[in-house]
């Protein structure tokens, strides 16, 4: 709608009939009290997002597989939005049989293969473009696949070797042509999750996403838009509530990617993830990371906890502050190992 007045003649809505809206939009929490519940719920943030509400379709070309180490690593490609081509690697066990599967997303700095490496652990990784190398943690993706997972590393759109155009640029592109980027970037996502489902080595209802900081956020949108994952976990992925980071955090921390126009206004992170109760989803949250400020995720789990625990289903919310800052540590790892050993068990 473009906002302007109506040609139509205009109603008038009583001034009792206002106030009573009025008061309840301004209460404390009627963010939460207002969001929609399950399907719709994913509806409304698909349609924010600029993406279709259904799962999208996936035609995948795997360049090579092979084994190494007791694991069947193999490359793969799918063409997605744009013209942009999506690349992962899929790291399985060699022995046989279904099993769970995650999809692994990486932060800013890195890629498939930073999460593939044979190393697991903090290490140096230097990206392309870069002439010193910085610290992150390597191999984790492999390393769930050691663990019993299949699992699909993805480089994310604007990243690694996808950029240039980097995510900022990109953003602004789809922005002015009515689009988001975050929307494109988890349309590729659940390209995966359609992947997943096709492979006879996947238990399709044992799907779980995971990923750090631009990777943590991807996947909770993903686990919002998308009732095929089973299970969430974010790693230091700024969720928490936008409208506290935007009055007390750094909000010019994020990129153009991470904003998505009118989500405050339908309700915040928290209306949509209280809705989805009781869907597993985790939380790693340092008390001092720059993306998200501690009051913003205790705003988070003061709205969505409720929500879990209506359903019968507390044990499903797993918040962890810790102190620290905006790193992927191996106890964060070990939390999501334990929270995904959990929620991608099978009943």
């Amino acid at each position: 709608m473009s906002g302007r007045p109506s040609a139509r003649r205009s109603r008038t809505v009583p001034a009792a009939a206002l106030a009573a809206v009025l008061a309840l939009l301004l209460a404390p929490g009627a963010a939460a009290r207002a969001a929609q519940s399950g399907e719709e719920s994913r509806r409304t943030l698909s349609a924010l997002m600029k993406i279709p509400a259904e799962p999208p379709a996936v035609r995948v070309e795997i360049a090579s597989r092979q084994t190494e180490d007791g694991l069947i690593v193999e490359d793969l490609s799918w063409e997605s939005l744009d013209g942009q081509r999506a690349s992962a690697i899929v790291i399985r066990p060699a022995a046989g049989g279904r099993r769970p599967a995650i999809i692994a997303l990486h932060g800013t700095g890195g890629s498939r293969e930073s999460m593939t490496t044979a190393a697991f652990g903090p290490g140096d990784w230097t990206r392309p473009g870069d002439d010193k190398p910085h610290r992150r943690m390597l191999g984790w993706a492999r390393e769930l696949a050691r663990r019993g997972y299949v699992t699909l590393a993805l480089t994310q759109r604007g990243l690694d070797r996808r950029a240039p155009p980097d995510t900022n640029d990109q953003a602004k592109d789809l922005l002015v042509r009515g689009r988001t980027l975050m929307g494109a970037i988890v349309h590729e996502i659940r390209q995966a999750v359609t992947y997943l489902e096709q492979r006879e080595d996947v238990e399709r209802d044992r799907i779980g996403v995971t990923g750090m900081s631009f990777g943590g956020i991807t996947a909770f949108y993903t686990w919002a838009v998308d009732g095929r994952v089973a299970a969430a976990a974010s790693i230091c992925g700024g969720v928490g509530s936008i409208d506290v980071l935007l009055r007390q955090g750094r909000p010019s921390y994020h990129g153009f990617y991470w904003w998505i126009p009118d989500i405050v206004t339908r309700g915040d992170q928290a209306a949509f993830a209280a809705a989805l109760a009781p869907r597993p989803l985790m939380l790693w949250a340092p008390q001092s990371d720059i993306g998200m400020p501690k009051a913003g995720v205790d705003r988070f789990v003061e709205h969505v906890r409720p929500a879990y625990a209506r359903a019968g289903a507390d044990a499903n919310f797993v918040v962890h502050q810790p102190a620290g800052e905006h790193e992927f540590t191996p106890a964060a790892f070990d939390a999501m190992a334990r929270f995904f050993g959990t929620a991608l068990a099978r009943r």
